[in-house]
Formats: C-alpha cells, sequence, structure tokens
C-alpha cells in the first residue's frame, strides 16, 4: 500500500485536485452540489474557514500527491463532537484503503484537539464506504430519508478515546511544574 499522510491545507494543495474535486462523480458520492466556484473561491474560502475556526481540516496526502481532503464540522463544545467529511477527488483513488488510512490519521488528531465523538453520514447504497468506517469503530446510528438528495442516508458514529500521555505526567503540585504560557 502506499504512504498515506495529512498536511496542513495551502492553496496550491487545493489547486492540484480542484477540477476533479467537481467530477459528476465525485459530487454525487460526496454528497455535494455542482458549484460555479472559481478555483480562488473555493481555495481561499476553505483556507479561510479554516482560520475562523469553522472547519478543522487536512488535505490526504499518497505519495506526496494532494488527492482530497478530510474536514471536521459542526463542532459542538457541550457534547465535544463533530461532524466528519471526506472527499477523495480523484476516482482513480477510491477503494485502495486511502479513506481508511486518511480516517485513523484524523480521528487521532480529532482526539488531541478534546474531540469525543465523530458523526458522519453517507448514502445508504455506499457499502464500500460503510465497511471502511464499520472496520474504524464507526457503529450505525440511524438510517433516514433525505427528501433533498431522494436517497436513504446512514449516520454512523465514533466515539473517540482521549489520548494517553506518553511518558510522566507532571502535575501542578509537582516542583517541576512550569505553567504553561499564555
Amino acid at each position: 500500500m502506499s504512504a498515506v499522510s495529512l498536511k496542513i491545507p495551502t492553496f496550491e494543495d487545493y489547486a492540484h485536485f480542484y477540477e476533479k474535486r467537481f467530477l459528476d462523480e465525485v459530487v454525487y458520492w460526496a454528497d455535494d452540489e455542482h458549484h460555479e466556484l472559481s478555483l480562488n473561491d473555493y481555495a481561499y474560502g476553505r483556507l479561510c474557514a479554516q482560520t475562523e475556526g469553522e472547519i478543522l481540516e487536512r488535505i490526504i496526502v499518497v505519495n506526496g500527491e494532494p488527492v482530497g481532503t478530510i474536514t471536521a464540522r459542526e463542532y459542538i463544545r457541550r457534547t465535544c463532537q463533530c461532524t466528519l467529511g471526506i472527499v477523495i477527488a480523484d476516482p482513480q483513488y477510491w477503494g485502495h484503503g486511502y479513506g481508511y488510512e486518511a480516517i485513523k490519521q484524523f480521528t487521532l488528531i480529532l482526539a488531541t484537539k478534546g474531540i469525543g465523538r465523530v458523526l458522519l453520514e453517507t448514502y445508504a447504497n455506499n457499502k464500500r464506504a460503510q465497511g471502511c468506517f464499520h472496520k474504524i469503530g464507526f457503529r450505525k446510528r440511524r438510517v433516514f430519508f433525505a427528501p433533498n438528495t431522494g436517497r436513504f442516508i446512514v449516520q454512523m458514529t465514533l466515539d473517540l478515546k482521549p489520548p494517553r500521555p506518553i511518558g510522566e505526567v507532571i502535575r501542578p503540585n509537582d516542583p517541576r511544574w512550569k505553567n504553561p504560557k499564555s
């Protein structure tokens, strides 16, 4: 299997897969709509949403090539949960386990940010994605009909464990304790 990694997005990453991102097949499976967005509107909109804290997004990179995005949105502080979205923009990269690896890596990032539950939705006929999500540990929460798409949707959840510290933990009553910088 090829090396999958995540990176903080740049304009160039979005530009790399912009043309393929809005292909009919990608839009269909991403539960998205066709947009008349220029590259600048798309890329700067995504970068701005991250700066404003509306989303947390990473670029999925396969063998050094940006192939899509993985996004956490609709973060609810009260319940420490968010909604996950993943789009691999080029169908040639579908079905090879890249989404699985990206989600595993991204859930670790989310856990370190204090997110305890991840929700996602996929079309009921997208058995390949559901198998991937189930293998990671997502469980079916509910199935519902979405009138706007005319399709059945499967909603799945995953509870994240807080990361365990590696090594010794120093607490405020320890003489070695130093106050964190603001």
